[in-house]
C-alpha cells in the first residue's frame, strides 16, 4: 500500500514540475508581448508626433510662400498685368518706358490736354524743356507714369488733336537681377547678424576692432543693395514716358526775321562782306597758285629774247654813229 503510494507521487512530481514550468513561460510571454504593445505604442506616437511637426513645417512654408508672393504682386506689371497675374509661382519685374513724338496745330491746347491727362492718371512731370526753332517751337517731357494706366495714359495722349503721331513702346524686365539684389542681401544681413554675435562675445580689442571694420563694410554693401530694390522698386511700379509736342508754321520763318534790330541786320551784312572778301582773296590765290607754273616758263623763255633784242638796238644805234633823231627837232617843210 505504502509502496502504491509512493509509486503514485513519483508520477506526480514530474507533472506539478511540467505545470509550473508552462505557468512560468505563459507568464513571460505574456510580459513580452506587453513589453512589444508598450514599444509599438511609444514608435506609434513618435511617428505620429513627426507627422505633426511635418505638417506644421509645411504649413508654414505654405504660409511662407503665400506671403512672399503677397509680397512680391506689387504694382508694376504694366499693360501685361493680366498675364502676370496668371503667373501664381513667380512675379515678374518689367520696367516700361515709351518714347511719343507728336506734331499738333496748336501747341497751346495740346499742353493744356496734356497737363489735364497727367492730372488725371496720377502721373507727374520729371523734366521739362522748351525749344524753339526756326519754323518750329516745341516742349519736351519726362513723365513717370503709374505702371497700371501706362497704356490708358499714351492713349490718353493719342486723343490730343494732332498732325503726326509715332509711338515706341518698350520694356525690360528685371526680375532675374531683383532677386538676384535680394538674395545677396539676405545673405549679407546674415553676415550682419553673425559679426554681431561675434562683436558681443570678443573679450580682446583687436577682435573687436576687426570685427566693427567688417561689419561697417558690410552693413555699406546692405545699404546700397537697399537702394539698388527701391530704384528696381520704383521704375517697375512708375513707367517712363518721353515725350515731344512740336508745332510746325511756316509763318515763324517771316516772323523770325522781322524781330530783327539794326544792330543785326547790320551785323549779318558785315559778315556777309567779309565772307565776300575772303572768298574773293581765295579765288585769287587759287588762281596765282595755278599760274604760277606757266608764269615762270614764260619768264624763262621772254627774259633772254629782251636782253637780245636790246643788245641789237645798241649795236645798230653805235653803228650809225649818231644817235637817231627826235622828231620834235625836225623843222617843218617848206
Amino acid at each position: 500500500m505504502m509502496s502504491g503510494e509512493r509509486t503514485r507521487f513519483q508520477w506526480l512530481t514530474p507533472l506539478v514540475v511540467m505545470l509550473v514550468l508552462l505557468l512560468a513561460a505563459c507568464s513571460s510571454a505574456n510580459s513580452d508581448s506587453g513589453g512589444m504593445s508598450e514599444e509599438g505604442s511609444s514608435n506609434k506616437n513618435v511617428a505620429q508626433s513627426a507627422d505633426e511637426s511635418a505638417m506644421e513645417v509645411t504649413t508654414q512654408a505654405s504660409a511662407e510662400d503665400g506671403e512672399a508672393q503677397g509680397n512680391a504682386e506689387q504694382p508694376g506689371t504694366g499693360f501685361a498685368s493680366g498675364a502676370a497675374a496668371q503667373t501664381d509661382a513667380f512675379s515678374q519685374k518689367i520696367i516700361y518706358s515709351a518714347a511719343l513724338s507728336m506734331e499738333v496745330e496748336e501747341l497751346e491746347a495740346a499742353r493744356t490736354a496734356l497737363k489735364n491727362a497727367i492730372h488725371q492718371s496720377g502721373s507727374y512731370i520729371l523734366q521739362f524743356q522748351d525749344t524753339k526753332q526756326n519754323g518750329e517751337i516745341g516742349s519736351t517731357y519726362t513723365i513717370k507714369v503709374p505702371a497700371d494706366g501706362f497704356m490708358p495714359f499714351i492713349d490718353r495722349i493719342g486723343e490730343i488733336e494732332h498732325r503726326h503721331f509715332e509711338t515706341n513702346v518698350t520694356g525690360k524686365d528685371v526680375s532675374e537681377q531683383y532677386v538676384d539684389t535680394e538674395s545677396r542681401l539676405k545673405a549679407k544681413q546674415l553676415v550682419e547678424s553673425r559679426l554681431l554675435v561675434m562683436m558681443e562675445q570678443a573679450a580682446k580689442a583687436d577682435d573687436l576692432l576687426k570685427f566693427s571694420n567688417q561689419l561697417s563694410a558690410v552693413q555699406e554693401e546692405i545699404e546700397v543693395l537697399k537702394g539698388r530694390l527701391r530704384y528696381l522698386d520704383h521704375n517697375v511700379a512708375y513707367s517712363t514716358v518721353e515725350l515731344r509736342l512740336y508745332q510746325t508754321d511756316q509763318s515763324l520763318y517771316t516772323a523770325s526775321g522781322e524781330k530783327k534790330g539794326l544792330g543785326a541786320k547790320m551785323s549779318d551784312a558785315l559778315t556777309g562782306s567779309a565772307k565776300t572778301v575772303v572768298a574773293g582773296l581765295q579765288l585769287l590765290l587759287v588762281i596765282v597758285a595755278g599760274a604760277l607754273p606757266v608764269l615762270v616758263v614764260l619768264a624763262i623763255i621772254a627774259i633772254p629774247v629782251v636782253w637780245m633784242m636790246k643788245r641789237k638796238r645798241r649795236s645798230a644805234s653805235g653803228g650809225s654813229g649818231n644817235p637817231p633823231a627826235d622828231d620834235d627837232n625836225v623843222p617843218p617843210a617848206g
